[in-house]
């Protein structure tokens, strides 16, 4: 078996390196089972391709040339691993999203159950970042997430004999940052397929379950919260390596919110996201919280942490809409380049500074082509200062939250040298940003008009995800333009990295020019786009009911 497999099922297991003695017995029955064997894998992701290419779209790019690429390559060995079928999943085409529950116009949340993984899907994470402080006032930020990825349509997985667990990818995110020593400690990433028997899904009560690792609600009605929230894992970049390990529990004292409109955020044409938040869980009375850093224990007093629920069809890799008029307009356009930044802070209340109760901000700013300058940058020195505008959400102490738009400068930048695992992550040297500068155009609290944002250590707090695409994701001090400090938060980027080397090697192909450019998306030939600006314009009065319809955009 694939050596990062045996890896990934270890650290699940709370070991650093796999040893079958120490696999329980039922585990190792599932490992040593034909549906979790690469030929196994093979073979799905054969009849993968062959589903892809018996129902093509119409007014969409053939990738034909590509499939017959990647299947030639599997052929060869009839072996593939869990990562390698996953990694593969960012090569496919348009039609990559047919057979997975599209995004709805009219989402219904149903709590407790919506809290769950939607694995029917085709991705999803449930995701906690938290700013926390010991009794000496030390200060600790905090990264939990679990990423899901069903590797095949699940009608398509059913025909197979895999239930929605077994069609499950999972990763784990785990960081722990100690701005009094200037390190961020980031876990080499775990990933696990559901076919090992690691990944557990439970209503009542509620558990979501890697292994070891646990996300897991403490009442019997199946709620989420009050949660306990448990991870281990090493940093392979930090030499020696370090292990270290979080178990919080935490409170939901005041609710979701749900983001862009009505939780659609977007949703247009069956694409999209739904997602909720909640902007202000807290440690849980008379539960200790602790963090574990190279054997060091540190028992958390105070702090706050945000908790998103996100799902989406046709995000990874870009999928195509219902309509035929959306995939005609849609080859007329010029590509957006891939990527974000994300946002949460936490206001403190303090009425000295004009703030009298909490609040919170959380915006995202997409990237532009007007920005393409900006990502991706290796040279020696940083870019200069860039300008996006941004959107979200402000939330007021009661819970209620509203729109808003603004303007964000980056600027500063930093350069990353590090990597949780260089044997698999290869080190980016990347340029990402380092201090931010904000303007709200709405009607906020005076504190909140205009602030900056700064990260908790100016080395960089990135990782990667499975397929070896690099992020940012750090704890982060808000001060108002007097300096003083008025919140905490945390800051995200993602798409900043050019990394084709890195998802090829991860895919198990051979990096050259023709796999290389199974990253870059299939343009629109010139038949093709002449026949979409025909349909377009016959079929202009769909695509305006569609686009009137779409939500959160």
């Amino acid at each position: 078996m694939d050596p990062l497999t045996l890896q990934g099922i270890a650290q699940a297991l709370w070991m650093k390196d796999y040893d079958p003695a120490r696999i329980p017995p039922e585990i190792s029955k599932r490992i040593d089972s034909a549906p979790n064997s690469e030929r196994s894998y093979a073979e799905r992701f054969l009849a993968r391709l062959d589903q892809l290419e018996a129902n093509p779209l119409s007014l969409a790019p053939s990738f034909k040339e590509r499939y017959a690429l990647l299947r030639s390559h599997v052929k060869a060995g009839m072996a593939m691993s869990p990562r390698q079928f996953y990694a593969s999943c960012l090569f496919l085409g348009l039609e990559s999203n047919v057979g997975y529950e599209p995004i709805p116009l009219d989402p219904k949340f149903t709590f407790p159950s919506t809290d769950l993984p939607q694995l029917k899907k085709q991705l999803g994470w449930h995701f906690f970042v938290g700013n926390f402080t010991d009794a000496d006032k030390n200060h600790y930020s905090v990264l939990l997430m679990f990423w899901q990825y069903a590797l095949l349509p699940p009608p398509l997985a059913k025909t197979l004999g895999l239930s929605d667990v077994d069609n499950q990818s999972i990763e784990m995110h785990l960081a722990i940052c100690d701005p009094q020593n200037a390190v961020q400690y980031r876990a080499d990433t775990v990933v696990v397929a559901g076919t090992t028997g690691l990944i557990d899904v439970v209503e009542k009560p509620y558990a979501f379950r890697l292994g070891k690792n646990a996300i897991e609600g403490l009442s019997e009605n199946g709620e989420l919260f009050p949660a306990r929230l448990r991870g281990l894992g090493w940093d392979r970049g930090k030499s020696p390596n370090v292990e270290f390990a979080i178990d919080l529990t935490v409170d939901d004292p005041k609710g979701y919110f749900m983001q862009g409109d009505g939780g659609c955020s977007p949703s247009v044409d069956g694409l999209g996201t739904l997602y909720y938040s909640a902007s202000r869980l807290q440690l849980r009375d008379g539960a200790e919280s602790t963090i574990t850093i190279d054997g060091r224990r540190i028992a958390l007093t105070g702090g706050r942490m945000w908790y998103d629920h996100q799902w989406t069809t046709g995000f990874w890799p870009s999928g195509s809409p219902q309509h035929a008029v959306l995939r005609a307009a849609k080859n007329l356009a010029a590509p957006a380049p891939a990527g974000w930044d994300w946002f949460e802070i936490q206001f403190h209340a303090n009425a000295a500074i004009g703030l009298p109760e909490e609040a919170q901000l959380t915006f995202a700013a997409l990237h532009t082509q007007a920005n393409q300058g900006f990502y991706g940058q290796t040279g020696d020195a940083p870019p200069g200062r860039m300008t996006a505008a941004f959107k979200g959400k402000f939330i007021d102490a009661r819970n209620q939250a509203r729109d808003i738009t603004g303007t964000m400068i980056v600027t500063d930048w930093v350069r990353i040298k590090s990597s949780p695992n260089p044997a698999i992550y290869p080190v980016t040297r990347t340029w990402y940003p380092a201090g931010y500068l904000f303007s709200v155009d709405q009607a906020v609290p005076e504190p909140l008009k205009e602030f900056t944002l700064s990260p908790l250590i100016a080395s960089g707090q990135t990782g990667f995800f499975g397929p070896g695409l690099e992020y940012t994701e750090g704890g982060a001090i808000a001060r108002n333009p007097q300096g003083l400090e008025i919140g905490r938060g945390f800051a995200e980027g993602t798409g900043w990295a050019k990394q084709a080397e890195a998802v090829v090697s991860m895919a198990g192909l051979p990096v050259n020019d023709q796999t290389l450019a199974l990253l870059t998306p299939a343009p629109a030939s010139w038949l093709l786009r002449l026949a979409s600006a025909a349909y377009a314009w016959f079929a202009q009065a769909k695509l305006k009911e569609i686009m009137a319809a779409a939500k959160g955009l």
